[in-house]
Formats: C-alpha cells, sequence, structure tokens
C-alpha cells in the first residue's frame, strides 16, 4: 500500500514536470526575445527543481571563456562578473566534457570552482550542470545549485533539467538565426527590409485602430566631412557610435520603440503608439546625446551631429496613404533640417 502511494506520488510529479516542459514550449514558440525565455527557462528550473539558485553561462569563443548570462536567486549582481575558461570549474568541466554532472559534495570536488561562492558569500553545496549544445557544438551551460532542504538533486531531476537545457539552446539557436536575418552586423540595429515590414504591420494596426504612430528618419550632419577627415574607418565608426546611442536611448526609455539602419548613414525610429510630441522629445534626446558624445578615431576624439526628420500618423494623416508615405514624409522634413542648418529636428509640413 505504501509502495503504490510513493508510486501515485511519483507519477504526479512526473506529470506536474511534463506540463512545465510544455508550459516552456509554449514560451519558447511564442517569442524570440531570448532574454526573456532565458529568464522563464531558468526560473522554471529553479522552481521546479526547487533549486536556490540557477543560471545560464554562454560560451566566448574569442577568449574559450564561460561567461554569466542569465541568474535566477540571491545575489545574482556579485557574480556576473565572474568568467570560467573552459575546464575551470564543474561548468568549465561540463563544457570541456560536453556532458551533464551531478554533484552531491562540490566542497569536495576537485574540479569545483570557488570564484562565485567567494564573491558572492553563497555557499554551494549540490549542483546539476548540462551543457548547451547547437549540433553538437558547445555553446554554453545551465546549472541549478542547492536543493530545497538540504536534499540531493537526483537522476529524475537530471533528466529534466537536460530537457530544459535542450529548450534553452534552442531559444538561443533560434534568436541567433532570427539575429542574422534581421540585424544589421555593423550597428546592431535592424535591417531595412525587416524594419519595413515592422512599419508596415504598425502602420496597418494603427489605421484600424485610429491610433498614434510616428517615425522618425536621421542624417549625420555633412557625413562626407567625416569620410574625408578620419577616413572611412572614421566613418565607420561614426555609424557604430551613433546606432549605439540611438539603442541605447530607445532601450532606456523603456518603450516598444524599435530602431533600425535604413541604408549609409541614414537610421531609423519607429514610435508605436506615439504622438507628435513625444516624437519630438525623443528625437531631441537623441539629438543631443549624440552631439555630447565624443567619438574615439585613432588617436583623436571627434563629434558629430545629427538632423532628424519626423512624421506623425494623426498630424500628417492627410499625406499617409501608405507606410511607404511615412518613410517620404520623414524624408522629407530632414530637408527642412538642411534648410535651418542641420543639428535639429523638425516635423514634415506641407510646402504651400
Amino acid at each position: 500500500m505504501l509502495r503504490q502511494a510513493i508510486e501515485i506520488l511519483d507519477l504526479r510529479e512526473e506529470n506536474s514536470r511534463l506540463y512545465q516542459l510544455l508550459d516552456a514550449n509554449q514560451i519558447l514558440s511564442s517569442s524570440l526575445d531570448l532574454n526573456l525565455v532565458l529568464d522563464v527557462l531558468m526560473q522554471k528550473a529553479r522552481d521546479v527543481l526547487s533549486a536556490a539558485a540557477s543560471s545560464l553561462m554562454l560560451l566566448d569563443v574569442e577568449t574559450d571563456e564561460l561567461y554569466f548570462h542569465t541568474i535566477k536567486g540571491d545575489k545574482a549582481d556579485e557574480v556576473l562578473s565572474i568568467r570560467l575558461k573552459i575546464g575551470e570549474g564543474i561548468a568549465g568541466w561540463v563544457a570541456q566534457q560536453g556532458q551533464s554532472l551531478l554533484v552531491a559534495d562540490c566542497q569536495s570536488d576537485p574540479r569545483f570552482s570557488r570564484k562565485a561562492d567567494d564573491n558572492s558569500g553563497f555557499q554551494t553545496h549540490t549542483m546539476m550542470c548540462a551543457p548547451l549544445k547547437v549540433r553538437g557544438r558547445i555553446i554554453g551551460t545551465v546549472q541549478v545549485l542547492n536543493k530545497e532542504n538540504m536534499q540531493l538533486f537526483n537522476e529524475k531531476d537530471l533528466a529534466f533539467f537536460e530537457l530544459l537545457a535542450s529548450q534553452a539552446a534552442i531559444a538561443i539557436e533560434n534568436a541567433r538565426l532570427h539575429e542574422m536575418a534581421t540585424v544589421d552586423a555593423m550597428t546592431g540595429l535592424y535591417l531595412k527590409s525587416y524594419f519595413k515590414a515592422r512599419l508596415e504591420d504598425s502602420y496597418r494596426r494603427t489605421q484600424v485602430a485610429n491610433g498614434q504612430l510616428s517615425l522618425l528618419m536621421s542624417d549625420i550632419d555633412f557625413f562626407k566631412k567625416v569620410n574625408d577627415k578620419y577616413g572611412h574607418q572614421g566613418g565607420d565608426q561614426a555609424l557604430v557610435e551613433l546606432a549605439q546611442v540611438i539603442r541605447d536611448t530607445v532601450t532606456r526609455l523603456d518603450s516598444d520603440d524599435i530602431a533600425g539602419r535604413y541604408g549609409g548613414e541614414e537610421f531609423c525610429v519607429l514610435l508605436p503608439n506615439s504622438d507628435a510630441t513625444r516624437a519630438l522629445e525623443v528625437a531631441e534626446l537623441i539629438r543631443q546625446n549624440i552631439e555630447s558624445r565624443p567619438i574615439q578615431i585613432g588617436d583623436q576624439q571627434a563629434y558629430i551631429t545629427i538632423s532628424i526628420g519626423i512624421a506623425s500618423f494623426q498630424d500628417h494623416r492627410p499625406w499617409i496613404h501608405s507606410a511607404e508615405d511615412f518613410v517620404k514624409l520623414a524624408d522629407e522634413a530632414l530637408y527642412i533640417c538642411k534648410d535651418r542648418g542641420r543639428n535639429c529636428c523638425a516635423l514634415f509640413t506641407q510646402k504651400e
């Protein structure tokens, strides 16, 4: 009778874990936001396995080191800067060997590294670590630490954890493939083709809802002079710095805005649910941020300025009949900036 009760409890636990895997799969298939997906997967690993902490490390192929990408648990900030060489620590061993590891007593295991414990004050007792594999290639590791009530992780725990590791590897690979197809390698901003698709989708939604939508188009002022003075390498550096400023600004605003490289030195920002007033505020913030940011080109410091043209759905509705019209109007607004001497922001205005 007791044995039957234990078997029933085991079945219930297995069913619960299967539901957790299905839930994780649903999240995995519904989002290409790598940070979000990995955050959810690591939280599930911690919760389902009753672990004090869970984390995911990725491999930096240039330095051959593992670095923390996602951490769930107390004192996460204290270990973010830690790196492990391949072969160093439990995670380094797993990455090197390409096989999972269940360690009952980390403190007595010669493979264990004390770097994270020393930095955080956390004491690792027991641990499971599994490799992240993509087509047979190791891209990182995942680990869970300290099962609650000083219990030990077991083989069933490890089997479930390896399935989560497989899901994490799929999420990373999907996100990387998506990035290769949609992100400009030089600037890290969305490619023109992807940005246009997002603009068209946002325009359709805005039309149906009679909502707000704005578009910023920016040009580096006198970009040819930058190239002439600092060479094409300096011009490329200016493009990279401008893209970084735009990306940082958009990220700090914590909004649905997205930034893209439209071509050459022309960059764009799509602002869903934003009227002309907010669009001008964002544009001016970007303009000020780039104007005040020194660009290191070799042993010289350079400064650049930009002009930003703005089109907004409700303000310019009579002239907007397609997504492409947004680009056309914002581009025309750039000529207003040029007429004003550049280094400014301007809303599209219909010429009389």
